[in-house]
């Protein structure tokens, strides 16, 4: 027809350059008087959609560019058969735009909607932000359109845009085109990529800004908090969210019950998870019928009792899911096998291997590589081969995670140069490899003393293009650690956090072996920067190096500096120490954040601040916490862990608390005036407390003070921030004029001065 060899004709001349990169199409200017409808345009759109439906993008499309006349719908409808086809986002949204332009159509707020989310799944976060400049000058921008850059910003880890511009969408002002307002999905999107980005304190600082400023939290929304700090194995905390969201009187489902058992399974307490499993089947059957245990929350069960080494516990939950008539898959029998696997009873796990074959599911990948691993750990590299053969001739594709399980059982049964011919073969191969596959090898090589051949490896690893993990360059440390060369181990715990790892209980262990090898003099000015990064940080201090730390200082300087570091209240190790019982040996705290090591000038340095530096202080969002957390990270005192059925038990709200806190005599004390507290959630007294604390603060940091240390510092210096944007606000003694809620003002304030680090 005359259009379709208009567009062929157009898509000759028109060459199909990026978003943003050169020629561009030119949209017609809106206009409420182009037609968009003809009299045949429904049952046309009823046939296209059909199609689409179908998923017979090829014959949607062949009629879609056939057509005489189209609408916007059936340009959104062109754009979507074109995705399906293979055609790639770009050049999809280019055609789009050229058939606008060919049938008079001006483009509306759904086809850019409609390209930036094909561009969220399959395209770079940049051409997400470029597609949304387009749209920003063609339509006004949508909340959906906003809360895509949202994601994108984030997929980038560009905190700071993320931040301003969801404090923007925010403080939105009435009548403005830009930004659009936020919606649940907008704080959503930021938890989520907060979670994802290991950082759950600054997910539940959102969740909590999100409510004091007046919007209304769901329980998807709280169970993404949630599931932030279960990636992290926190139970505890994850536990306090639901506790938090039962105080708000929302009803958890059971995705939510299953992100909580989720973070006791990672952090291998079976205890907390049979506990919490118990409460969730009581809740189930008294108040929520609707939110039961399902199969997903019986395979948790199961994995927390297998990573607890309890192979035993693993079947009593296979039992019970199947006594509350539930059928176990593929999930349910790798499980088993995995638990029996790690407690190294080969034949066991083999037996369930068997067990899920005459049960009529066929054994995956997983299940396979675990059985497989049964054999590795105790060194049997012929029967871990043996495995493999069978599940080759299952049909099933040995994974990188085979690879790597057959070059540890190499590794255990002592043959190092048989698992390197073997790694150099997969190589040669182009066999698909991961991580773990080189990490075991180097941390062999380091263990036997052969420094070159871990090096060498850990380059095999890199021609490779498999990207380290943490755990490879700990056992980059440790191999350098053994040789006394602090250098070489502070040089791969720089590259570890320039690839954005934090480090952990590990990374100092084999700082402080390093150091312990140094000679006398110069042990203890190495060890300094270390020990202080260690106590500023949010890894646990555990035993071991609590005594490594005093033996490199001394005792004597070790308890000033842990002292000093306690009463900072930082949050740190030396915080928790004090204040958080350990709810199971198996709970560990992983440290979100890559921390800076060491005094200025100190000679050696320390742990490099790396990565983190780059999401660090000057990125636009400070952390925000309220009152109704308890006040600072590092005097809350969580509920422990051991108590998992008290933490999801519904109670009653607490009574109203009457801060006993001495008013600060100068400045004058605050009044807050204006609209009602109405519509938020806040306790007034305590509103009024947090700004007399701010102002108290401000007027201590002008009298003068002595200057904390490690995050002791860097928190002053964000209470400053804060407060000094406080000070445009609160004007003291005068009142306070709030033009809205005055919880929701102050959040918003606060708001400015956010920052995702």
């Amino acid at each position: 027809s005359r259009s379709k060899m208009l567009v062929q004709k157009m898509l000759v001349q028109t060459p199909l350059t990026p978003p943003g990169l050169g020629a561009d199409v030119v949209m017609p200017s809106i206009n409420e008087d182009t037609p968009t409808d003809t009299p045949t345009t429904t049952s046309f759109e009823a046939r296209a959609l059909e199609l689409l439906r179908l998923g017979d993008n090829a014959r949607a499309l062949e009629l879609l560019e056939g057509a005489d006349k189209l609408n916007i719908r059936l340009v959104n409808m062109l754009f979507t058969a074109l995705i399906g086809t293979g055609v790639g986002v770009d050049a999809a949204a280019v055609r789009a735009q050229q058939a606008c332009a060919a049938h008079g159509i001006a483009p509306n707020a759904s086809i850019f909607n409609n390209i930036l989310a094909a561009l969220d799944k399959a395209g770079p976060p940049e051409a997400v932000l470029a597609w949304l400049a387009k749209m920003r000058a063609a339509v006004p921008v949508t909340t959906t359109a906003a809360n895509i850059a949202l994601k994108a910003h984030l997929q980038r880890r560009d905190f700071g845009a993320a931040a301003e511009l969801l404090r923007s969408m925010m403080k939105r002002a009435a009548g403005a085109d830009y930004p659009p307002p936020p919606n649940e999905m907008s704080f959503n999107t930021v938890i989520s990529a907060l979670g994802d980005a290991a950082q759950p304190e600054r997910a539940e600082s959102v969740l909590s800004t999100m409510i004091d400023a007046g919007f209304t939290a769901s329980p998807v929304t709280f169970t993404a908090t949630i599931a932030a700090f279960a990636k992290q194995s926190r139970p505890a905390d994850a536990a306090r969210v639901l506790k938090r969201m039962l105080a708000a009187r929302l009803q958890p489902d059971t995705w939510c019950f299953n992100a909580v058992l989720s973070a006791y399974a990672n952090a291998a307490d079976p205890e907390g998870a049979r506990a919490t499993l118990a409460n969730f089947e009581a809740r189930a059957a008294e108040e929520c019928p609707n939110a039961a245990p399902d199969l997903v929350s019986y395979n948790t069960l199961m994995l927390a009792c297998a990573r607890g080494g309890r192979p035993a516990e693993a079947e009593a939950a296979f039992q019970k899911l199947l006594a509350r008539g539930l059928v176990p898959n593929e999930v349910s029998y790798s499980t088993a096998i995995s638990a029996h696997a790690r407690a190294g009873n080969a034949a066991a796990a083999q037996g369930w291997l068997d067990k899920m074959t005459a049960a009529g599911i066929a054994p995956d990948a997983v299940a396979f590589n675990a059985a497989c691993s049964a054999h590795a750990r105790l060194g049997d590299a012929a029967a871990a081969l043996r495995c493999v053969d069978a599940m080759r001739a299952a049909g099933v594709e040995p994974t990188a995670s085979t690879h790597a399980i057959l070059v540890n059982a190499l590794v255990k049964a002592g043959q190092l140069d048989a698992a390197s011919a073997s790694l150099q073969a997969l190589l040669v191969a182009g066999e698909r490899l991961s991580a773990p596959t080189f990490n075991t090898l180097i941390s062999a090589y380091g263990k036997a003393g052969r420094r070159p051949d871990a090096e060498a490896a850990f380059s095999a690893m890199l021609a490779a293009n498999v990207r380290p993990s943490l755990v490879t360059y700990n056992a980059l440390a440790s191999v350098y650690a053994l040789e006394g060369d602090i250098d070489a181990a502070e040089a791969a715990v720089h590259a570890a956090s320039q690839r954005g790892f934090a480090p952990d209980r590990f990374t100092y262990a084999a700082l402080f072996n390093a150091c312990e090898a140094l000679p006398a003099r110069d042990r203890r000015r190495r060890a300094v920067p270390h020990v202080t990064a260690l106590l500023s940080s949010r890894v646990e201090l555990t035993e071991r190096l609590r005594r490594s730390s005093a033996r490199l200082l001394g005792d004597d300087s070790f308890a000033a500096l842990l002292k000093s570091h306690r009463g900072s209240g930082g949050g740190g190790a030396a915080t928790r120490a004090a204040q958080r019982p350990r709810a199971s040996p198996s709970l560990r705290v992983e440290a979100p954040e890559f921390v800076p090591t060491g005094a200025e000038g100190a000679e050696g340095g320390g742990c490099s601040a790396g990565a983190a530096a780059e999401a660090g202080e000057d990125d636009g969002w400070t952390e925000v916490q309220t009152s109704r957390r308890g006040g600072r990270r590092g005097k809350a005192k969580p509920p422990p862990a051991a108590a998992a059925s008290a933490t999801i038990r519904k109670e009653k709200p607490p009574p109203p608390r009457t801060s006993t806190a001495p008013q600060p005599s100068a400045p004058s004390p605050v009044r807050l005036a204006g609209v009602p507290l109405t519509r938020s959630k806040s306790n007034r007294a305590r509103l009024l407390e947090l700004a007399q604390s701010v102002a108290a603060a401000e007027a201590g940091d002008a009298e003068g003070g002595s200057p904390a240390s490690g995050d002791g510092q860097r928190g002053s210096m964000r209470s400053r921030s804060v407060s000094s944007n406080l000070a445009d606000a609160l004007t003291v003694p005068p009142a306070v004029p709030l033009t809205r809620s005055a919880a929701s003002e102050l959040a918003i304030t606060l708001g400015d001065d956010m920052r995702l680090e």
